[in-house]
């Protein structure tokens, strides 16, 4: 084999490596942004059931008395 042969080979290699890991870093950052939109929804949801369990919380407080603390 002459060297322009495997200076194309390693050349041709290269280009198929890199275009390879270009669209798997492509992948990668469109997984990231679908993940981070799904965190921000289910952090929105908890923080909604926090807000819900506080005021559930109160209303019991309100309807049979405040807990009283025995040790």
């Amino acid at each position: 084999m002459e060297w322009g042969q495997v200076i194309t080979i390693i050349f041709g290699v290269a280009g198929f490596m890199g275009i390879f890991m270009f669209l798997i870093n492509k992948r990668i950052d469109t997984l990231e942004t679908a993940l981070n939109k799904r965190l921000d929804t289910i952090e929105k949801r908890i923080d909604k059931l926090e807000d819900d369990i506080r005021e559930m919380r109160q209303l019991l407080y309100r309807a049979l008395g405040e807990p009283s603390s025995k040790k």
